[in-house]
């Protein structure tokens, strides 16, 4: 089934390689003009050139996404680029290994701020601008990616990891109550264990679901938290 997404302006972070790379590809190929996000500029490019190379229209910008002042210049640049605002998708993630007894508190830190805190960061920022500008457009919709070690089965030697991704998960809830008075809609994807089967949700797939989310398909859904597997 197709689910277009003619003329929208899509930002999508942590998404240099991974599902991200794979979620901005799914959303240009389906009409979307995306701003590929990474930490890596190089990353960011070569999705972006990836797009370009299949006819869709992307632009990579480099911004790291637990710094606020980054998150401005990323959602400036797209806008800039394109006049308007109308997908979030919060993709950026890292997964250091190590066991809580011996996870130090810059690690720690790190994990909440690049998983978590930009999660905060982008989803107020653009939902300022969704609210401001979109009214008259159907206000905009944020796709959150987390993923089932945070809701639904622990992930061993990530703790940091786990406490993070299930924070996506209510504060999620929290962004689609106050949110749905501007017409933004707030959902979350759980990627995980694919049931019988022993293997992650792929990049693709887990993209799949995603452009669902992004589009006018799920414009009933709010606050709902998709698992993918458990």
């Amino acid at each position: 089934m197709a689910y277009p997404l003619t003329d929208k302006v899509a930002i999508v972070t942590g998404a240099g390689r991974g599902i991200g790379a794979a979620v901005a590809q799914a959303l240009a190929k389906a009409g979307a003009r995306v701003a590929v996000n990474d930490i890596n500029p190089d990353r960011a490019e070569r999705t972006a050139a990836a797009i370009r190379e299949a006819g869709g229209m992307a632009v990579g910008i480099m911004a790291d996404v637990s710094n606020k002042f980054q998150c401005s210049h990323l959602i400036d640049s797209a806008r800039r680029e394109w006049g308007r605002l109308d997908i979030l998708v919060n993709n950026a993630a890292i997964r250091p290994s190590s066991s809580i007894l011996k996870t130090d508190e810059y690690e720690w830190q790190r994990v909440l701020d690049v998983n978590l805190k930009s999660v905060f960061l982008m989803s107020q920022l653009c939902g300022r601008v969704m609210a401001e500008e979109n009214q008259n457009r159907g206000g905009g919709v944020i796709v959150n990616i987390s993923s089932t070690a945070g809701a639904v089965t622990p992930l061993p030697l990530h703790g940091a990891y786990c406490a993070a991704r299930a924070g996506i998960v209510g504060f999620a809830r929290e962004c689609a109550r106050e949110f749905a008075a501007y017409g933004i809609r707030v959902n979350t994807l759980l990627p995980g264990e694919m049931v019988g089967e022993g293997r992650p949700s792929s990049p693709t797939e887990t993209a799949d679901v995603a452009l669902f989310l992004c589009s006018d398909a799920s414009r009933s859904m709010m606050g709902s938290v998709v698992t993918m597997a458990e």
